[in-house]
């Protein structure tokens, strides 16, 4: 068998800039994202569009034997009217090219912002879903979405609540939800090469102390983090003594939590 083509979407985004290098060691990749891409040495094919779009979409699946969607619009003070085509349209798009052009995998880029106004303390995969503002409620739109046509057209679905993928950890709240991009790169390989995923929902977490989340689905999986929040502290780290009510301490979604929810008509973006 030769080497797997995947689509990575949101591939000029932050998170996409990390793994797409580690992607490229094991996969061949169609990169895609609104804004202009460029080329690297191991000649990812490039794809300039709006997954909205389902020409776009069934164009941007064509071929590959599996997606990992990354792309969609993120800040605290996003409206609806703002996320429904990068956030909804765009991944319906894209689930119904999967569907009819065959695609066998998908993983979903969700956050920990579907749990956001929960407040600190280990939750489990099971925890209601409580988002703290209209990103959040779009990505818990997406993991709804993800469940549908998994079960319903049996594409094998990983949902990936991801914590924070900076490159280093700037506070005490980020640090009890921190990933690494190899961490994060593990538990999208898992989403599509594990035999037994059908629609998994997996915490996008390292090692972390004190943990928002607790892992268990993924290690069942064989996930075995490799790196430890506590030694990517930047250097101008806040301990979680030091945040205060405006920095969001009382939620999981921290600032995004803390925001005030904007107009759902209006438009800002």
């Amino acid at each position: 068998m030769g080497t797997k083509r995947l689509l990575l979407t949101g591939a000029a985004g932050r998170v996409g800039r990390l793994v797409r290098p580690l992607l490229q060691e094991h996969y061949a990749l169609r990169v895609a994202d609104l804004a202009p891409l460029a080329a690297t040495a191991n000649h990812d094919e490039v794809l300039q569009g709006d997954l909205a779009d389902p020409s776009v979409a069934a164009r941007a699946v064509q071929g590959v034997d599996g997606v990992v969607h990354l792309a969609g619009l993120v800040a605290p003070d996003v409206t609806f009217e703002d996320t429904l085509g990068p956030n909804y349209r765009a991944l319906l798009a894209l689930l119904e090219a999967c569907r009819h052009g065959g695609v066998p995998r998908f993983v979903f880029a969700s956050s920990h912002h579907v749990l956001g106004l929960h407040a600190p303390g280990l939750l489990a995969e099971e925890a209601v879903v409580a988002p703290d503002g209209f990103y959040g409620l779009s990505k818990a739109f997406g993991e709804a979405a993800c469940q549908l046509y998994a079960r319903r057209f049996g594409i094998r679905t990983t949902i990936l609540r991801i914590g924070n993928a900076d490159p280093e950890v700037v506070d005490g709240r980020r640090e009890r939800l921190w990933v690494s991009a190899r961490d994060l790169v593990q538990l999208i390989a898992i989403g599509l090469e594990h035999e037994a995923v059908r629609c998994e929902v997996f915490y996008g977490t390292s090692r972390c102390p004190d943990p928002f989340f607790a892992n268990d689905a993924a290690a069942r999986f064989g996930y075995q983090p490799q790196d430890q929040a506590a030694e990517h502290r930047a250097a101008h780290f806040r301990p979680w003594a030091a945040l205060t009510a405006a920095d969001g301490v009382k939620h999981v979604g921290g600032k995004f939590a803390a925001a005030p929810l904007p107009d759902p008509r209006t438009r800002t973006r």
